[in-house]
């Protein structure tokens, strides 16, 4: 893949039937954690909690049918930035379980209604410092003129310390704090998840704080940095050296809550090499669903990892 595409799956005609692996539960990072890994996060979660929220909230009417209501909402993060979003939640005072996801690499998405219906407060954050809508085209539109100097991901990628995907980060988790002292949202059953782009940050998000009851990832993004075949966007190839410190592996040995993956066996975007480098990293209750002929795409199998999530959530 070459720098500033965006991932994409493996057309099916082109795969070679099923991958295999051998002793894929022993493979680990390529190289060591950084040392200023630790001090890297901490001042940037200090950083970003000295910043006002200034958090704006705006209720989307033509989504709100009586059985849930729909928001549009913003939050200041580091560098002068803004992470934008969307909430979802049932209608009524609650408190609701709650689900934090991001969407995959790409033009971003719109709100995540579905979760409500089944009961469930649901904060769907974008990576990008401008706004979303709910549809599609404007969307593309907007990531495209975003996209003209350079695949977002790289923006910034050769000062870690002022990165589009740091300030992303940053933002995404005072949103995620912003949902668990709200009202309608139960502190204590607040889950968080996503495919690809989005896997990789709720490792990220679930390592960078205790808050969350459980993750679910499907083909981890940003996972073994040093790694031959190390997942998307592969920084280190590009020559942006110091993004290790955005190794979702190195997240994920700071997880505490439990955890399911997906590793696509036939994933060339984000390698299952990579998925385990991360998973095997992951000190707290674990499972890993092996997907032999699976690309960089979503199965049946990333919806019984929600279910197992909810059940979490509920139970």
């Amino acid at each position: 893949m070459r720098y500033g595409e965006v991932p994409q799956a493996l057309p099916a005609g082109e795969r070679q039937g099923k991958a295999a692996a051998f002793n894929q539960k022993n493979i680990r990072p390529a190289l060591p954690e950084p040392g200023e890994f630790d001090d890297f996060w901490r001042g940037g979660l200090a950083e970003v909690a000295a910043v006002p929220p200034d958090i704006r909230q705006k209720r989307i009417g033509a989504l709100c049918d009586g059985r849930r209501e729909v928001y549009r909402l913003s939050f200041a993060t580091v560098d002068g930035g803004r992470i934008y979003g969307f909430l979802t939640r049932p209608a009524g005072p609650g408190p609701f379980p709650a689900l934090v996801s991001v969407p995959g690499a790409g033009p971003g998405t719109g709100p995540d209604t579905d979760p409500a219906n089944e009961g469930f407060a649901v904060l769907c954050c974008n990576v990008f410092p401008y706004e979303t809508t709910e549809e599609c085209a404007e969307n593309e539109r907007r990531y495209e003129a975003f996209n003209r100097q350079g695949l977002y991901i790289y923006r910034g990628a050769e000062s870690p310390e002022h990165c589009l995907l740091r300030s992303a980060l940053l933002g995404i988790s005072r949103a995620a704090d912003w949902l668990a002292e709200q009202p309608f949202a139960d502190a204590d059953r607040i889950g968080v998840f996503g495919s690809s782009q989005g896997g990789g940050f709720a490792l990220m998000l679930a390592g960078l704080k205790p808050r969350f009851r459980a993750a679910a990832a499907n083909v981890p993004a940003f996972c073994d940095f040093g790694g031959e075949k190390s997942g998307w966007p592969q920084f280190r190839q590009h020559g942006f050296d110091r993004m290790k410190l955005f190794d979702a592996a190195y997240f994920a040995a700071r997880i505490r809550c439990p955890v399911k993956m997906i590793a696509g066996w036939c994933d060339e975007v984000c390698p299952p090499e990579s998925v385990y480098a991360a998973y095997n990293c992951i000190n707290a209750p674990k499972e890993i669903v092996d997907e032999p002929a699976m690309a960089h795409e979503i199965w049946p199998s990333y919806g019984r990892l929600l279910q197992w999530l909810k059940g979490e959530l509920k139970g």
